[in-house]
């Protein structure tokens, strides 16, 4: 009988070999688990096609990189979910291997059941892939999407988000629509497949981009919240780099009228800045959006004003306007008037009128204010815990009977290192809007002998930051312990 699936292990360390196995026990009896080197990997897995890749790096190998590109480039290979064993990598490393394709990094020390649930998980999302590769052949086949990109066609956008939200509403799904429009951040050509490329490689398997026109594109996640949206915008932006300027839009899809949605990106993306924060739709906004509609296109203060002007037909209050600008301002009044029966029922219409400068930069504030937690939670997890284990792991593998205690969150964290009562405490306090507070103390005997306070706009903070602090920091603390 044939295996139903196949784990590679790619690694030069046969301990780490065995281990890996000795884990993976706990798979299927029909699923196999075989053993690779380095030197052989990139011939065998074009031959054999794997269902999933562990691949174990130590100490910041550069082949573990230079076969994870080999394995990308190549045409059969270039979709397998490859798992990161990092054992004493730095971060920088890390963040290199998920640029290079990484589908998850398995983290030290290694728990059975967590490696099978990753394993599984991967097998699992290479089946997705398969049928959605499928179904997309199928697709580009009847031009329905470009077989270049994958992206849907400009003439079938606007049904095919109908439909999956229709479908994300009907099965009380979160989902979030994104509008991007791309242009050059200095005087030269937009190169379209290295941006269809990196907006590609930014999602998940199941999102999906739609065509608006030849410089924007609509990107709808499935499954997916706010935080998940600033992280793949983030990931762009990294992907890109200077050469490239971006405009962005996202909506949390609730209970609004498709219509609506798809407009009120577009009203949201023109107050977005470029390369910077994505403009985030709040409740507000689809008012807003009407109420600049009302002075400059649709006249919808004769609707609000003059209840017989709602009763006669639109035809009529666009005489000699042209077929196509009808049928334009038909869809606007139509819109309208569901969105003013909505405000009168709810006895807000007087709000959407008195809206002061006050209540606009709250929004703004607020809106401001999510991005930052966003960007803060993600250099959490990606950065902030993983440097703060690695330099802790390092110091206690120099000195022996050295505590360290590490606690993340939001809220507050820390790391408190202690050997023979010599103690170093290092405070990261958040304030959940713009500023991080960095506290640093180094004590003897419950003596102070060294403080620091400082702070950091989360957005500038990342990792060079922080490597450079805990350097500094763990310098001056081995000084004290060489003393004593």
């Amino acid at each position: 009988m044939g295996y139903n699936n196949t784990v590679a292990i790619i690694s030069n360390s046969e301990f780490t070999i065995q281990e890996l196995k000795s884990m993976l026990v706990l798979l299927r009896d029909i699923d196999q688990v075989v053993s690779i080197d380095y030197y052989d990997a990139e011939d065998i897995i074009k031959q054999s096609r794997p269902n999933v890749i562990i691949l174990h790096a130590t100490d910041n190998d550069k082949n573990c990189i230079r076969l994870l590109k080999k394995i990308r480039m190549n045409q059969k290979t270039k979709d397998l979910p490859v798992l990161l064993y990092a054992d004493y990598c730095s971060t920088d490393y890390i963040v290199e291997a998920f640029d290079n394709g990484i589908s998850d990094i398995i983290s030290t020390p290694l728990k059975d059941y967590e490696l099978v649930i990753r394993v599984i998980w991967a097998i699992q999302k290479n089946e997705i892939y398969s049928i959605k590769e499928t179904e997309d052949k199928f697709l580009s086949e009847l031009g329905i999407i470009d077989p270049k990109t994958g992206f849907y066609k400009e003439e079938f956008s606007l049904k095919f988000l109908e439909s999956v939200i229709k479908q994300s509403k009907a099965e009380r799904q979160k989902s979030c629509l994104i509008l991007i429009k791309i242009a050059p951040a200095i005087d030269v050509e937009i190169d379209k497949d290295a941006f269809a490329g990196a907006l590609k490689s930014s999602i998940r398997i199941n999102d999906t981009i739609a065509m608006k026109d030849e410089n924007t594109y609509y990107v709808f996640l499935s499954r997916a919240k706010l935080n998940g949206v600033y992280s793949i915008y983030e990931r762009l932006l990294s992907k890109l780099g200077s050469m490239t300027a971006i405009s962005a839009s996202v909506v949390e899809i609730q209970d609004e009228l498709f219509d609506d949605i798809i407009n009120v990106l577009e009203f949201s993306i023109n107050k977005a800045p470029k390369n910077g924060e994505i403009a985030v739709v709040q409740r507000q906004d689809f008012l807003n959006m009407y109420k600049n509609e009302e002075k400059e296109e649709l006249e919808i203060a004769k609707i609000l004003n003059n209840k017989a002007v709602a009763n006669d037909s639109p035809v009529q209050r666009t005489v000699k306007k042209e077929e196509t600008e009808e049928d334009k301002v038909n869809l606007g009044l139509k819109i309208m008037q569901e969105k003013v029966k909505e405000i009168e029922k709810k006895g807000g219409l007087k709000k959407v009128h008195n809206i002061s400068n006050a209540e606009n930069e709250k929004e703004i504030d607020e809106r401001n204010a999510i991005l930052y937690k966003q960007a803060y939670a993600k250099k959490l997890s990606m950065i902030i815990e993983p440097m703060l284990e690695k330099y802790a792991g390092k110091l206690q593998s120099q000195y022996k009977l050295l505590d360290a205690n590490i606690s993340v969150n939001v809220d507050k964290t820390f790391m408190k290192l202690d050997k023979d009562d010599i103690k170093l405490d290092f405070e990261m306090d958040y304030d959940g809007l713009k500023t991080i507070k960095f506290n640093l103390s180094v004590s003897a005997l419950g003596t102070e002998i060294e403080t620091d306070e400082f702070e950091m706009d989360v957005m500038e903070f990342d990792s060079r930051k922080l490597a450079v602090i805990l350097d500094t920091m763990i310098e001056e603390y081995k000084n004290y312990l060489s003393e004593n």
